[in-house]
């Protein structure tokens, strides 16, 4: 019988910024401007996403200018590598685990590009081991965090006594495209926010929750 993944801990970490919906509303409305009526049309969608507030690795008056894609990406690389930082040492010091115990370090992250990879940066910001195993996994979008925990589930049960760190980032908010006024943008930019996640997972024996099981399909003609 298969044994049993246990989360042995949970934490997250958040920028400092706080975004009001009411503010990005008005920012978002000045920016799309130029699309005249059909801004207009898709304004409600900040009244009616559910968003109070959000997390973000800029202050507001950032996006009030251009900034071309080194910058944004020079910025994701330095925010994700001190959010899962701040996370996996979160994430650590709640399961009573030392650093050197983790035997695999798995990051998963769409909103921007590092190589070497966030792993790598954060193995030299917290001291793992040397042969600890690392996965860098990229490219899910919002299905990061569950497939990302259902990879560190199955590395977990293929090594039964051993510790496995996944970690999440996520800086959506670098993703911002000023002169798009798709429905698709606009409705990200009444959504999303920044954050990390950090959960440690094993088999060992634990009064602690199982992942009951995971699994993933991937529809045809669905990359839109």
């Amino acid at each position: 019988m298969p044994r049993s993944v246990r989360l042995l801990s949970l934490a997250t970490a958040l920028p400092p910024h706080v975004l009001h919906q009411e503010d990005v509303r008005v920012v978002a409305r000045t920016l799309f401007h130029a699309s005249g009526e059909t801004i207009e049309r898709l304004l409600p969608v900040y009244d009616n996403a559910g968003i109070a507030t959000r997390r973000s690795c800029v202050p507001i008056d950032w996006y009030r200018h251009p900034h071309g894609w080194k910058e944004r990406n020079t910025l994701y690389v330095h925010h994700a590598v001190d959010l899962l930082s701040q996370a996996a040492r979160r994430c650590l010091a709640q399961a009573g685990v030392a650093p050197g115990d983790v035997d695999t370090l798995i990051t998963v992250s769409t909103s921007g590009i590092a190589t070497p990879s966030l792993d790598a940066r954060v193995m030299e910001e917290i001291p793992f081991r040397r042969d600890v195993a690392r996965l860098p996994v990229f490219g899910l979008g919002c299905a990061g965090g569950v497939l990302g925990l259902g990879r560190a589930a199955a590395m977990a049960r293929a090594a039964p006594g051993s510790l496995v760190l996944l970690l999440v980032v996520e800086l959506c908010g670098l993703t911002f495209r000023r002169r798009d006024t798709s429905k698709s943008n606009v409705v990200a930019t009444a959504l999303f926010g920044d954050g990390a996640a950090a959960v440690l997972l094993s088999c060992r024996r634990a009064a602690a929750p199982e992942v009951a099981g995971w699994g993933e399909y991937t529809w045809p003609e669905s990359l839109d």
